[in-house]
């Protein structure tokens, strides 16, 4: 956890200090820096959302404001707030959100963080030519959101562990594609404190599917 968040610290210190000093070529070589050091702090702030949910999940602090919302909502936000990063080099983003999903009881905010999670593992484990997709979709009384990937995978005997707490899958690689092993976790306890469920289905060099479960609320207008 220190390595995690002292790695973006280091990186826009050495990026201002550089900036500071005037060790730079040109404004456009500016604007690299100054695009890297919104980049790290985006990072570190992801890391410190994290280990804060995660602190109040150990002392059974997190509160939900569950309130009747828009399935349809929740997913849109989700790809809006991951479509800048998942925009960006080789990397092809498809949505298919239907405009009329039914409503369900939840908390909006909580749920778009689990999305962006699952969005913002996609991206980290796939290789160069990146393919994901968010899908919505209503069905049996329930809604599913579904984030799929063609990246690394996950082995079989690491399907029924990637939920716990710090657990990693290949440490050399989530080294690599930054992390603590702390998203999966908090997207676990947030869908089953909203009575769901979280799945996944994957295979080495074939990408993963996760998928998640809510039902619908009957009582909703």
């Amino acid at each position: 956890v220190t390595h995690e968040l002292k790695t973006p610290l280091a990186s826009m210190r050495i990026l201002v200090d550089t900036l500071l000093e005037g060790n730079y070529r040109n404004p456009q070589q500016v604007t690299e820096y100054l695009q890297l050091v919104s980049k790290e702090n985006e990072r570190l702030s992801r890391l410190i959302d994290n280990f804060l949910t995660f602190s109040r999940m150990e002392r059974n602090k997190q509160a939900f404001q569950m309130r009747n919302v828009s399935a349809t909502s929740i997913a849109r936000t989700a790809a809006e707030a991951a479509r800048t990063k998942l925009s960006r080099g080789n990397c092809r983003f498809e949505t298919q959100i239907p405009d009329e999903l039914p409503m369900i009881r939840a908390d909006h905010d909580a749920m778009v963080t689990v999305l962006v999670n699952l969005l913002d593992n996609a991206y980290k484990y796939s290789g160069d030519e990146k393919q994901i997709r968010l899908n919505a979709t209503s069905e049996d009384g329930a809604v599913r959101f579904a984030v799929s990937d063609n990246g690394v995978g996950i082995p079989r005997r690491a399907l029924k562990k990637i939920f716990r707490r710090f657990y990693q899958v290949d440490r050399s690689l989530s080294r690599r594609a930054e992390g603590c092993g702390l998203g999966l976790s908090i997207a676990k306890f947030i869908v089953d404190a909203h009575h769901g469920k979280i799945t996944v289905e994957s295979k080495p060099g074939q990408g993963s599917t996760f998928t998640v479960t809510l039902p619908v609320d009957a009582d909703a207008p």
